[in-house]
């Protein structure tokens, strides 16, 4: 896959990691973009956390829903991201049935009366956020390959997911899917 630059970037694309990269917060991640304009905003989605919402909200309704380790900027913040823009004011499109934020009092109404289901939202700690030259600069310095997103963030299975993007994109990497973050332990 060759170099790309900014131009070819836009909310939608999936980011994946390569093999090696060493770094603690996006080692074998995927992040899906959220916002591509002054700054870039996204959402690693395929490292959950073992925390509820009832565990982070103070008389949250009870819920099955993981919260996911979205990134590094504001860690103790709630993003969430939906399919239900009809139900959910304020909401921002991303791309095909995804949207992100909107009304949280709305959200938690929605839960109460049964009408949002766990399959419809998903909850993110913290974002991942760049410059748009820094991310240019980490994309040339091959930390990052860029997809475009197939299917919907709902029917993915996250355990394994950054295997799978890893191994369709680049067949050159399928050997490194399985080896720890330090390869000298291998």
């Amino acid at each position: 896959m060759g170099i790309s630059n900014k131009s070819s970037l836009k909310k939608g694309n999936v980011l994946i990691s390569r093999p090696l990269l060493n770094d603690d917060y996006f080692h074998k991640s995927v992040v899906l973009l959220t916002d591509y304009h002054e700054e870039v905003v996204g959402f690693i989605i395929n490292k959950p956390s073992k925390l509820n919402l009832c565990d982070l909200i103070a008389d949250f309704p009870e819920f099955d829903s993981k919260v996911y380790y979205g990134g590094p900027v504001a860690p103790d913040n709630l993003y969430f991201i939906h399919r239900v823009p009809e139900k959910i004011e304020g909401s921002i499109p991303i791309v095909n049935d995804l949207y992100w934020g909107g009304d949280f009092d709305q959200v938690k109404s929605l839960i109460l009366k049964g009408e949002l289901m766990s399959d419809d939202i998903r909850f993110f700690l913290g974002y991942s956020g760049w410059g748009l030259n820094q991310l240019d600069e980490e994309i040339s310095s091959n930390a990052w390959i860029i997809d475009e997103l197939e299917g919907s963030l709902f029917h993915w299975e996250t355990p394994d997911l950054w295997k799978k993007c890893i191994s369709k994109k680049e067949s050159d990497f399928e050997i490194w899917k399985d080896a720890p973050k330090d390869i000298r332990l291998n």
